[in-house]
């Protein structure tokens, strides 16, 4: 009978760390959610920016042409 109740004991040791486990996942879960949140915004900062620079950049070439046009260097 001991024996079953030492069985007893040790699956509720092991239930104990198993929860505590579980709790460790959950806060590391929240954890790598709030970093993939984050990095998705800063994702998003970088993808607006880039397009500004896309922008720039092909007004620049197109200011160019058009100063090399109305200069009658082509």
């Amino acid at each position: 009978m001991e024996d079953v109740y030492a069985k007893i004991d040790s699956l509720k040791a092991e239930q104990k760390e198993i929860m505590r486990d579980i709790r460790n996942l959950e806060t590391r879960t929240t954890i790598n959610e709030k970093d993939i949140s984050t990095i998705n915004k800063q994702l998003e900062k970088i993808s607006l920016n880039t397009t500004w620079i896309l922008r720039i950049v092909v007004s620049a070439i197109v200011m160019a042409i058009l100063g090399l046009i109305l200069k009658g260097g082509i």
